[in-house]
């Protein structure tokens, strides 16, 4: 996993040091630079050029937003302020996020949730990268690489933002969208049979109404698919061999 690098530009120490606690628990973020005002913050990002900034708006001398004019190619923004006025200008500016001081753990983590999106999920990752001809791919998880072999899943169940891998010796969750791991698997061996589970074909031990079971896991079948998954299921069409 490559971490966000970051900086944070703030002129209030008690600020600065929340949001560097709040950065240095997050595995997501490296901190680059904790600097006092834009000046200081232009200097050292010159230097360690970052991602990401927190950045405060009311700063004497250069605000937040005239920091920003003065980068060519500025950084992705998290504007942090204690004046909620500043927040449609804040979004006008085209920042991730609008923090509002004191702020919370909760909050500073759904904004690096979305920093996180904007800044890796449009990247292309040896992690995402898989070939037809692979019987295998890799996600993210537990703080590395993963390996999968088609062969070994079970079901994919979606977990909102994540989703969990069954295998036959293993449950991986990863950060994923269960539409995106679909694209991923070989065509013909695997069914999505419900907008939140997708199952390998191989792996079904029956399907009784609107259940398929897989061991002793009993998975649900959408209505809209129930039809035509058991005629293709009972056709053997779908096993490539």
């Amino acid at each position: 996993m490559k971490k966000i690098s970051c900086a944070i530009i703030d002129d209030e120490p008690i600020a600065r040091d929340i949001l560097e606690d709040f950065v240095t628990q997050d595995d997501r973020l490296s901190l680059q630079g904790n600097y006092k005002n834009a000046k200081e913050a232009l200097k050292g990002i010159m230097v360690q050029p970052v991602e990401l900034v927190f950045l405060d708006i009311n700063m004497p001398g250069l605000t937040g937003f005239q920091f920003l004019k003065t980068m060519t190619n500025p950084p992705a923004v998290i504007f942090t302020t204690a004046y909620r006025e500043h927040a449609l200008e804040g979004f006008e500016a085209n920042a991730i996020d609008y923090l509002l001081k004191p702020i919370a753990i909760e909050r500073f983590l759904l904004s690096v949730n979305k920093a996180w999106k904007f800044l890796r999920s449009s990247v292309p990752e040896v992690a995402e990268a898989v070939s037809n001809t692979n019987d295998f791919f890799f996600v993210k998880a537990d703080g590395g690489l993963v390996k999968i072999l088609f062969a070994e899943i079970l079901f994919i169940e979606a977990l909102k933002e994540y989703v969990k891998i069954v295998t036959k010796e293993k449950s991986v969750i990863t950060y994923h969208t269960i539409s995106g791991l679909e694209d991923k698997l070989p065509a013909g061996k695997f069914y999505r049979i419900h907008r939140s589970y997708i199952v390998n074909i191989k792996a079904i031990t029956s399907i009784e109404g609107f259940t398929v079971k897989i061991n002793k896991e009993e998975l649900p079948i959408s209505r809209n698919e129930r039809d035509a998954f058991v005629e293709i299921v009972a056709s053997g069409k779908i096993i490539a061999k």
